[in-house]
C-alpha cells in the first residue's frame, strides 16, 4: 500500500509540474508587454494619439507624419521585478519574497522627413525592447493538495525586441495615414527546481527543469491620425500574426523512498540508484496564432506643452490558436478554455512648468491578467483567481536643450495579485525609462 501511495503521488506531482511549465512558457510571451519610450511611459503608455517623434512607429505609425526634422533617439531601461508568494494550508502559511533586475538598451531609431511640395512624408526605422521575462520566484511551505512540504525556485530570463520599419503621409490637411512592418525577435529561458517531501509516507521527489525558447514573428500595423487645432484622434489595427517558438525542453525527476530525503540543491548523478523519471526531453517548434489587435486613442493639447491623453487596446486571446508539429497531440481549445479577452486602457497628462523649464508627466495604465487556468491539461488544477488586476502608475519629466536635444525620463510602478489555491502570488514591477532624442533640419 505504501509503494502504491508513493507511485500515485509521484505521477500526480510529475503531471502538475509538466503542465505548469508548458503553460508558463507561452504565458510569458503573451502577458509581458512593457511599452517603450520615456515620454509615452511617463504618461501611462498613452501614445496612439499623443505620440510624437520616432517612437510613434511603435504606438501609431501615422503620427510619424507630424515630424518635420530628422530625428534620432537612444534609450535605456532599468527594470526590477519582485514577487511575494504564499502557500496557505491547514498547517500555516509559508511566505518568501524574491526579486530580479535588468538594465539594457530600450530604444534606438531614426526618422527622416522626405521634402515634399505639399503635406508630409516621413520614413522611419527603430528598435524597441517591448517584452521582458526577467523574473525570480522562491516559495516554500506545506501544500495540502500534495500532502507534503513543497519548495519551488524558478529563474526566468530574456525578452523580446521589435524592429520596426514604416512611414506616414498626409492624405488631407487634417489626416495622416501610416503603417509599420514589425519584426519581433527574442528569447526566453527558464531554470527551475521543485522539491516535495512527505515525511508521513517517506516520499521525496526532486525535479530539475530547463526551457530555452527562441522567439520570432512578423506583424503589420496600418494606422490613422486625425488632428485639428488641439484635438487628436488615432487608431491602428495590428493584423493577426504568428509567433514562432523554437523550444528546447528538459525535465528530470528523482524519487526515493528509503527513509532519506533530497535537499533542494543536492547534486544527483544521472547514474544514481534513484528512480530517474524523464518527463520530457525534446527540441521542437510550435506556433501561436495571435488575434487581431485594435487600438484607439484621444488627446487634447500640444505635445510637450500641455496635453491630456487616453488610450484603449483590445484583443481577444480566447480566439488564438496553438499549433504543434503534426506528431504532437493538438490542443484546439487551449486558448478558448484558458485565456480571457483583453481590454487595456491608459490615461496620462503632461504640462510644461516654465518656472522649472521642465515638462512634468503623470500616467495610469490597467492591464488584464489574460491566463485564467487551470494549468494542467486535465482541468483538475485550480483556476487563476485574479485578486487585483495589473495596475501601473507613472511619473516623468522632459527637458529641452537648445531646441534640438531632448531628455525624457519616466518611472513606472506596477502591482497585481493572483491566487491558484493553495498558492497566492503578489507581484510588483518597477521600471525606469530614459530616452534621448536629437533633431536637425532637413537639407533643402
Amino acid at each position: 500500500m505504501k509503494n502504491n501511495t508513493i507511485l500515485k503521488k509521484s505521477i500526480i506531482y510529475a503531471a502538475c509540474l509538466f503542465s505548469l511549465n508548458a503553460a508558463q512558457a507561452q504565458q510569458s510571451v503573451i502577458e509581458n508587454s512593457i511599452g517603450a519610450d520615456a515620454r509615452a511611459m511617463g504618461m501611462g503608455a498613452t501614445g496612439i494619439a499623443a505620440a510624437d517623434g520616432v517612437s510613434s512607429i511603435l504606438y501609431n505609425p501615422a503620427a510619424l507624419a507630424r515630424i518635420d526634422k530628422i530625428e534620432a533617439i537612444f534609450g535605456v531601461d532599468v527594470l526590477k521585478n519582485s514577487n511575494k508568494s504564499f502557500i496557505r494550508s491547514n498547517s500555516g502559511i509559508g511566505s518568501v519574497s524574491d526579486d530580479v533586475s535588468y538594465s539594457g538598451l530600450g530604444s534606438l531609431g531614426i526618422a527622416y522627413p522626405i521634402p515634399t511640395d505639399r503635406g508630409s512624408l516621413v520614413l522611419a526605422a527603430a528598435y524597441h525592447r517591448v517584452m521582458d521575462f526577467n523574473n525570480s520566484v522562491y516559495q516554500s511551505g506545506y501544500n495540502d493538495n500534495l500532502s507534503g512540504i513543497e519548495t519551488v525556485e524558478v529563474l526566468e530570463e530574456g525578452g523580446v525586441g521589435v524592429f520596426s520599419f514604416g512611414g506616414a503621409v498626409d492624405v488631407s490637411p487634417n489626416v495622416s495615414v501610416g503603417a509599420s512592418l514589425d519584426i519581433w525577435l527574442g528569447e526566453y529561458t527558464r531554470d527551475g527546481r521543485s522539491l516535495l517531501n512527505d515525511y508521513d509516507v517517506g516520499f521525496s521527489q526532486l525535479d530539475l527543469e530547463n526551457i530555452d525558447d527562441d522567439i520570432h514573428g512578423v506583424s503589420f500595423k496600418p494606422s490613422i491620425l486625425y488632428f485639428k487645432d488641439n484635438f487628436r484622434f488615432g487608431a491602428f489595427v495590428q493584423l493577426p500574426m504568428t509567433w514562432n517558438i523554437d523550444e528546447s525542453y528538459r525535465d528530470e525527476g528523482y524519487v526515493r523512498e528509503d527513509g532519506e530525503y533530497f535537499s533542494m540543491y543536492e547534486y544527483i548523478d544521472t547514474n544514481s540508484e534513484f528512480n530517474d523519471i524523464d518527463y520530457y526531453d525534446s527540441n521542437f517548434d510550435y506556433k501561436i496564432e495571435a488575434p487581431m489587435q485594435l487600438g484607439l486613442g484621444f488627446a487634447i493639447g500640444e505635445p510637450r506643452e500641455k496635453m491630456l491623453a487616453f488610450d484603449m487596446v483590445y484583443e481577444n486571446w480566447s480566439q488564438a490558436k496553438l499549433k504543434y508539429p503534426s506528431d504532437y497531440f493538438p490542443e484546439p481549445r487551449y486558448f478558448k478554455d484558458k485565456y480571457r479577452s483583453s481590454l487595456q486602457w491608459s490615461a496620462g497628462a503632461e504640462k510644461r512648468l516654465k518656472f522649472l523649464d521642465l515638462t512634468a508627466r503623470l500616467g495610469y495604465m490597467r492591464q488584464p491578467v489574460l491566463f485564467k487556468g487551470p494549468r494542467d491539461n486535465d482541468s483538475y488544477g485550480p483556476d487563476v483567481d485574479v485578486k487585483d488586476l495589473k495596475d501601473f502608475v507613472s511619473i516623468g519629466f522632459g527637458k529641452e536643450f537648445d531646441s534640438s536635444l531632448f531628455l525624457d525620463v519616466a518611472y513606472v510602478h506596477g502591482f497585481w495579485k493572483t491566487e491558484e489555491k493553495p498558492k497566492t502570488f503578489e507581484s510588483t514591477r518597477d521600471r525606469i525609462y530614459l530616452t534621448v532624442s536629437y533633431q536637425m533640419p532637413v537639407a533643402k
